[in-house]
């Protein structure tokens, strides 16, 4: 008998954040930070902005933990906000807002993965209205931030996690990142991965790729 190899139709759709459903650009803190006076040290900083991220740290713990990275000593923390948010320039596109709806009535089950922290967050819902971000929450049937959770991609047990509380077969599910390193624990756990490289894609990529999926069974609800 011959071995079906068909992909299984994928029923969910996990999509990363920044880089995918929104607009961001990493160089702009690095140049706010230069600005303001960055030591090289800064860059070796690894651990700090990953705890941040995993909820280690309250905000004014992360930006204190800056603080001494910068030649100037009396740096304020209110400007290093800013620097670090300088990232998260662009509400939230309407464009991605209509493309979750259509694939709400279209029968998938959405979930967003996010590494990201509370200056983000906060500058993003400022960008594009309390209102409005709320409703984008709304759009998906679960939200996996990483300050929340405690773990932050590529930890497998982030994805694990998502998969467990939400009662997903893995081979059901297609997941999309901005980030190559963060694909391989989600593929390894049996997702269908795809890697939406900003520099050579856009969201008209994203949506075609999305629209040449397996379809879902037509019993899922929206």
């Amino acid at each position: 008998m011959k071995k079906n190899t068909a992909p299984a139709a994928i029923r969910h759709l996990i999509f990363d954040f920044g880089g995918v459903l929104l607009p961001i650009e990493e160089e702009k803190t690095w140049e706010a930070f230069e600005r303001l006076g960055a030591q090289p040290s800064l860059g070796a900083q690894k651990g700090l902005f990953e705890g941040f991220e995993k909820g280690e740290l309250s905000g004014a713990d992360f930006l204190e933990g800056l603080q001494p990275h910068f030649f100037r000593k009396n740096i304020f923390k209110d400007d290093l906000a800013e620097a670090w948010a300088a990232m998260c320039y662009h509400p939230i596109p309407e464009a991605s807002r209509l493309f979750l709806r259509k694939l709400r009535r279209q029968g998938y089950r959405l979930f967003l993965l996010s590494n990201t922290n509370e200056l983000h967050i906060s500058r993003i819902r400022a960008l594009s209205g309390p209102f409005d971000y709320g409703q984008f929450l709304k759009l998906f049937h679960g939200v996996y931030y990483s300050q929340e959770v405690g773990l932050r991609k590529p930890q497998k047990k982030i994805y694990q996690r998502l998969l467990e509380e939400q009662e997903l077969a893995a081979r059901e599910c297609f997941y999309v990142d901005d980030k190559k390193e963060n694909l391989k624990p989600a593929r390894s756990l049996g997702m269908q991965v795809w890697h939406l490289n900003r520099e050579e894609m856009g969201f008209a990529d994203l949506e075609k790729k999305v629209k040449a999926l397996p379809n879902p069974a037509p019993d899922i609800a929206p």
